[in-house]
């Protein structure tokens, strides 16, 4: 058996209601928690309304991406089943990716992911172009790593390795989990035979093209504004480097490299760059005070 479970907040009804679409003939049950959304009662009555199968657990207040994580896994257990798809809001998983990303999870596979297609930076025939393998096995949780949304995990392996960081509230999240499961000794598979469609911030395309490793090899790519908040962007820098003391013995400088990147495109290409630069400062700065225990295995 297998559910999904979708963190919202402030969620756009029309875009939530195509992901539940999408989704809820895919899996069980679909658990929705939501991070103080102005919009929950909105929320409530179209998942009352609508889908008999979505239940919405509400909090007054935003924990965090990570907390809202952690009591979606809890309500997988809690409801006895095995496996749970992660979605963000505005996420859409395509027809039958369910069941393709499930035939992967056996053995010591624990988690699962889609290839993400980014609204704003690719189409469907562009990913169809592409020249990748249909499976890629990661073995680097940040480098071209799974994102939260769109992954299949076992619910038990997922806890059994402490679930989310509650710490780190948004952003390095996914990757922060992906390393325990590497570290433990599990396995992270990417089927790039089905996709989710998803949006990472409102990413605009920029001008300027950096070389990078991929599946097809080496490929100059453009670099793409994000256009984050300095609230996100505090937490960018932040976590980089929380995750950067945690596992700085097994990953090196996974993290830490794309700090200066994102100030730089936030000062060439961003509104609000003083303000940003500032949050970036600040994460820096509160990173590197934050007690952490390192990672050891």
């Amino acid at each position: 058996m297998r559910c999904a479970g979708i963190v919202t907040y402030n969620p756009d009804l029309e875009r939530l209601r195509a992901n539940l679409n999408n989704t809820v003939s895919q899996v069980d049950a679909v658990f929705i928690f939501d991070n103080g959304s102005e919009n929950v009662a909105d929320i409530r009555s179209l998942a009352d309304s609508e889908y008999a199968t979505v239940k919405v657990e509400a909090d007054p207040n935003n924990r965090g991406i990570a907390f809202a994580l952690n009591r979606l896994l809890d309500a997988a257990k809690e409801h006895g089943f095995k496996h749970m798809l992660l979605l963000d809001q505005d996420s859409v998983p395509t027809e039958g990716m369910c069941d393709e990303l499930e035939r992967h999870l056996t053995g010591s596979v624990a988690l699962v992911c889609p290839f993400i297609l980014d609204r704003n930076r690719m189409t469907e025939e562009e990913w169809q172009a592409q020249k990748m393998p249909p499976l890629e096995r990661l073995t680097h949780a940040a480098k071209h790593g799974a994102i939260t949304s769109g992954s299949l995990v076992d619910v038990a392996t997922a806890l059994e390795v402490g679930g989310f960081d509650d710490n780190l509230f948004i952003d390095y999240v996914d990757f922060d989990f992906n390393e325990r499961l590497i570290l433990n000794g599990y396995e992270i598979v990417k089927d790039n035979t089905v996709y989710l469609l998803h949006e990472k911030g409102k990413s605009e395309r920029t001008w300027l093209k950096v070389p990078r490793n991929t599946s097809a090899g080496v490929q100059w790519q453009p670099l793409y504004k994000l256009g984050y908040s300095p609230m996100r962007c505090y937490y960018q820098s932040r976590n980089r480097i929380v995750y950067w003391k945690k596992y700085h013995r097994h990953t090196g400088g996974e993290g830490l490299t794309e700090i200066p990147l994102l100030m730089a495109l936030s000062l060439l290409f961003e509104n609000h760059r003083i303000a940003k630069l500032r949050a970036y400062s600040r994460g820096i700065h509160d990173g590197m005070k934050m007690k952490i225990v390192e990672y050891r295995k």
